[in-house]
């Protein structure tokens, strides 16, 4: 959690949020089995909106699960305010892409190389346009408002003033995600214990940006 004053951030308490509910372990296991469905699995991201929500209404929680209208929806409009903000990452992917696909087919020796610079490329925008994710998400469930996601001098403004616990945040999600994604390699089970690590960083993501923004200002 966030030490206000300080400017510190409590680490190991914030990853641990989630076990603090005494009923953490169906929670994720509820969670992770939802992520594993296409659409479906927009249930989960509301799930970890809510989680941000009551966080920022100073009653940090994991919900119950249910409202499934609510959670879905919340969901949907989440994943659309990630994908705007993710657009041009994915532009360049996708021209990267369609490129190299293009030199295979003229039988060029360069598509491999493409598909290379492709992931490179749009992987590290991906992370410089994600940086911006989690304060809008935040402005969005704090508001109820789609367009405060999009009040780009206000996420900016945000973020400065909290920068150094924000940036906290983003690197420990972006490490846990990479442990992950280690972990799902490992044969048989390497996957089915990334889904549900995922949902459970999610969860904790949902938390620590909750607590970033609640001691920002615009």
């Amino acid at each position: 959690m966030i030490e206000r004053g300080c400017g510190s951030m409590d680490i190991e308490s914030a990853v641990k949020f989630p076990t603090e509910d005494e009923n953490w372990v169906v929670k994720v296991l509820i969670g992770g089995i939802i992520s594993l469905i296409p659409i479906v699995n927009l249930l989960a991201t509301g799930f970890c909106l809510k989680v941000m929500k009551e966080t920022i209404n100073r009653t940090p929680k994991m919900p119950e699960w249910g409202d499934w209208g609510e959670l879905f929806v919340k969901g949907l409009i989440g994943a659309i305010i990630s994908f705007i903000y993710l657009l041009i990452p994915v532009i360049v992917i996708a021209a990267m892409t369609g490129g190299a696909v293009f030199s295979m087919g003229m039988r060029s020796g360069m598509p491999f190389t493409m598909m290379i610079g492709a992931m490179v490329i749009g992987g590290l925008l991906a992370v410089l346009f994600g940086f911006f994710v989690p304060m809008a998400l935040a402005m969005y469930v704090s508001g109820d408002s789609i367009s405060d996601a999009f009040r780009i001098k206000e996420v900016v403004s945000r973020i400065k003033s909290v920068l150094g616990e924000y940036i906290t945040a983003y690197i420990v999600i972006i490490l846990l995600s990479v442990l992950l994604l280690l972990i799902s390699v490992i044969p048989i089970i390497g996957w089915l214990i990334a889904t549900f690590g995922s949902f459970y960083v999610g969860v904790v993501a949902a938390h620590m940006f909750g607590e970033v923004y609640t001691s920002s200002v615009a």
